[in-house]
């Protein structure tokens, strides 16, 4: 099944390059605080983000990655940041002052003559992955500055330079495993590790976020360093779980990411107040509050504190989940989510402020070092209230064609190509090849047009999605970075969010042409009618596969719930392609 996928865009290094060095200047004129620390770990994020693409772009010359000045230059820069984070980190967010002049003229002197391509780090943007837990697992592993640090690019490239600076080791190299996503290998020049091969004490230090489903990524390199003569023993993981790798990674990789010691170190580890202020601490601060109290809803945790009972709850998918918390203070609760770092939880805080400028969303508080922090809304979900189908399809008009007016944006998301692909394997896999190819054949008849008016669309119509107050106001949750989330889909075109509402309330064709109407007079433009009706298998086999994937991880009440849900996307996947073929 397809679901997962990423969404790479293409900067000017140099630009990339001007905005470092304006938040580093800036970095001196902030006082003592986690203000101060949370723009530090932001400006090293997006240095990693610069000199990982920077050194994407040399193996794309090559096709192998070496040494080259540029990257050599690149990790002593971020070690160097790491170093900074570091001592803020262990000072408890005390340090003050700018940044070292000579880091400054390592980052103005760095090459940047060419485009670079990245793609979003999910840990820093999804998944509550902070470099402070490093620094942490480095100083606990046992290892000393006798240790190769190899980082996995991505992220893996900013996150070695955590672990060399904890440890301190001489900069990291970094490698980009290629190949099929579940069988990585890694294709690199020898001479990275050769003032290390008669170095006979000397350990090795894998860093990487995950490992995901497969684990290939940690085993490409485990690989590599064996074909050297490097022994298990003196290999070392650095993940960012404690868990082994996904169900597609093969008994070769289990066994040998289960031979490398691994070093771990949780959030709640790195910021426990002792080490340094901790998450509390900084809602505490947020919110002008010492009476913090926080209680971890995260994982399908939330459904414990809605009133209904347990039969009732609604499906989840973990993996998709953000980190989130619910924070008590002064007799008011409120909802802390995870929402990324630096100029990625700056955008949603902005979308957060203007959903609930329209009337759509709860009222943000603010941001803190990543977490977005929203007044807790206590109403019934919108799957128990019963509201009347003509109101429910107005305020979703309203919704969405304000979505489609206010939220346009140029950010990558699946193609119309790579929906179609998605939507024709997902239906293979799950009803057959006749199905699939009576779905490619309808398909093939109306060949798919470009994304013109891509939005930060919604992505999660579901109603369980949605809050109804007594008076019968609706709110929307979780509204604002579903368009950037792990899946395939990205930001498209409204018609996305129509298909969705469509399938999600059973339209009938008068009812969709309500809600199209409302869409189309709050956006002041046309909706391509076409488009939804190419939307909707698209999108009921993007559902079907998320929650086959989420029933293969879960067990006992939500592995059924999980189950439940993807059969029903299947009847209405099946339905559809049966039409096709009359």
């Amino acid at each position: 099944m397809i679901v997962f996928g990423d969404h790479k865009r293409t900067h000017s290094a140099e630009q990339l390059r001007k905005a470092v060095l304006a938040a580093a200047g800036a970095i001196g004129d902030l006082p003592a605080g986690l203000e101060r620390h949370a723009a530090v770990v932001d400006l090293f994020v997006t240095v990693s983000e610069l000199l990982q693409g920077l050194a994407d772009a040399e193996f794309d010359i090559t096709g192998r990655d070496s040494s080259s000045s540029r990257q050599k230059l690149g990790s002593e820069i971020l070690v160097e940041l790491s170093q900074e984070v570091l001592r803020s980190w262990q000072q408890k967010f005390a340090r003050s002052g700018a940044l070292d002049e000579a880091l400054l003229a390592k980052l103005a002197a760095i090459d940047c003559g060419s485009a670079i391509t990245t793609g979003p780090a999910e840990g820093y943007a999804l998944y509550a992955l902070y470099p402070e837990t490093y620094l942490l697992a480095a100083l606990g592993s046992g290892l000393d500055a006798n240790t190769c640090v190899i980082g996995i690019r991505s992220i893996g490239l900013g996150l070695a330079a955590m672990v060399a600076a904890a440890l301190h080791a001489p900069p990291p190299i970094s490698l980009r495993p290629i190949g099929h996503p579940f069988s990585r290998h890694i294709s690199a020049a020898s001479e990275l590790l050769r003032s290390w091969l008669d170095r006979p004490q000397a350990k090795f230090a894998i860093v990487d976020e995950g490992p995901g489903l497969s684990g290939s990524s940690f085993h490409a390199v485990i690989a590599w360093l064996r074909r050297h003569g490097i022994g298990h023993e003196r290999i070392h993981l650095f993940p960012s779980h404690r868990g082994g790798p996904g169900a597609q990674a093969t008994a070769e990789t289990v066994a040998a990411l289960s031979q490398c010691q691994s070093h771990v170190a949780d959030f709640e580890d790195a910021f426990d107040g002792a080490v340094s202020p901790g998450l509390r601490d900084w809602i505490g601060h947020l919110l002008g509050r010492a009476d913090v109290e926080l209680h971890e809803i995260s994982g399908g945790a939330w459904r414990e504190v809605l009133s209904v009972p347990t039969s009732a709850w609604p499906p989840i998918f973990p993996a998709f989940e953000r980190r989130k918390f619910m924070a008590l203070a002064g007799g008011e609760r409120w909802l802390v989510k995870f929402a990324g770092f630096g100029e990625a939880g700056q955008r949603k805080l902005r979308t957060a402020k203007a959903l609930h400028e329209a009337g759509f969303g709860a009222q943000p508080a603010g941001i803190s070092h990543g977490f977005l922090v929203e007044r807790w809304i206590d109403a019934g979900r919108l799957d128990r209230a019963g509201l009347p189908r003509d109101m429910l399809i107005d305020w979703l008009g309203r919704y969405l064609g304000w979505r489609a007016a206010k939220l346009p944006t140029d950010e990558a998301g699946a193609s119309p190509e790579k929906l179609v692909a998605m939507a024709v394997q997902n239906c293979r896999e799950d009803l057959g090849e006749g199905q699939a190819q009576a779905l490619a054949g309808w398909f093939a008849r109306y060949p798919p047009q470009p994304v013109l008016g891509r939005i930060e669309i919604d992505g999660r119509l579901h109603p369980w999605e949605f809050l109804v107050r007594q008076d019968g106001t609706v709110l929307k949750t979780d509204a604002v970075d579903h368009c950037r989330s792990h899946d395939i889909v990205g930001c498209q075109d409204i018609a996305w969010d129509i298909a969705g509402a469509r399938v999600e309330y059973e339209l009938c064709d008068a009812e969709l042409a309500r809600l199209i109407k409302g869409i189309e007079a709050e956006m002041s433009r046309a909706v391509d009618r076409s488009l939804v009706d190419r939307m909707e298998p698209c999108y009921l086999a993007l559902q079907l596969g998320l929650w086959t994937i989420a029933a293969q991880s879960a067990d006992g009440h939500d592995r059924v719930k999980a189950i439940r849900a993807a059969d029903r996307y299947q009847i209405r996947l099946s339905r559809f392609t049966e039409r096709l073929k009359t």
